[in-house]
């Protein structure tokens, strides 16, 4: 089982589990004192402790050894993704978490299907924040997955033309294939900029061409919203080496 703490919640040899984890170690695991869990926080290492003291709101562990633990890809990828319906916003984070996004930013934009009110954005990111969290759990990431703010189109155009390579996924595209940037990209840092259900509008397009990004087109075949920066994901990851296994 493994947990998630910032380095402030480590005093000495002792762990205190987050709030949200300890009421799930013993209201919903019910998992006892002496019981073995690791806990990461972000700074390289992984913990293999034993659970010290079990409350209904507060878990302490002991830890009994260490070692260096860094999962992480060597490339930075954000993914800038429209708000679609139901729950496939949902899987495209858990799926892009798998794959190795870095950090993720839903937005707003023209085709959005979505329409949310103010009171609705907090509820929208919670949930989205604790997907993110799980799949990185599920997937042993030495660092828990952020989702931002959701913010407007125009705004996630102004960051994702902050990194080193920045990708519009556009399925009208015929010139540009995602493989021919991707072989001539220098840097670190990745953004993908994707569609809702909708797509893109020819405005938008040329707003994210007026921002720098490469417009790209990812094959022949028309994607799924949620599909679309899975697949793009998977390419960086392939170009820069991070679906390598380890010697």
């Amino acid at each position: 089982m493994r947990f998630f703490v910032t380095e402030d919640r480590i005093s000495g040899d002792l762990i205190a589990l987050e709030p949200t984890d300890a009421q799930h170690v013993s209201r919903v695991l019910r998992m006892h004192p002496g019981e073995e869990i690791t806990v990461c926080c972000g700074n390289g290492k992984a913990y293999s402790c034993a659970l010290e003291q079990v409350g209904k709101t507060e878990v302490t562990a002991r830890i009994l050894s260490e070692e260096d633990y860094n999962n992480e890809p060597t490339a930075f990828v954000t993914v800038y993704a429209g708000l679609s319906k139901g729950d496939r916003f949902d899987y495209l984070i858990q799926k892009c978490v798998e794959c190795g996004v870095s950090h993720i930013v839903p937005f707003t934009s023209q085709h959005c299907v979505v329409r949310l009110e103010n009171r609705d954005y907090e509820k929208k990111q919670q949930r989205y924040a604790r997907i993110a969290l799980e799949a990185s759990k599920q997937c042993q990431r030495s660092r828990v997955v952020t989702v931002g703010e959701i913010v407007p189109f125009e705004t996630a155009l102004k960051q994702a033309a902050q990194s080193d390579c920045g990708l519009f996924l556009y399925e009208k595209e015929q010139q540009k294939s995602l493989s021919t940037v991707l072989r001539e990209a220098q840097g670190s840092a990745y953004a993908v900029v994707t569609g809702p259900e909708g797509g893109f509008s020819e405005k938008e397009t040329a707003q994210a061409q007026e921002a720098g990004l490469a417009c790209v087109s990812i094959g022949p075949r028309i994607l799924r919203c949620e599909t679309a920066p899975v697949a793009a994901l998977c390419a960086i990851m392939y170009q820069t080496g991070n679906f390598d296994i380890g010697e």
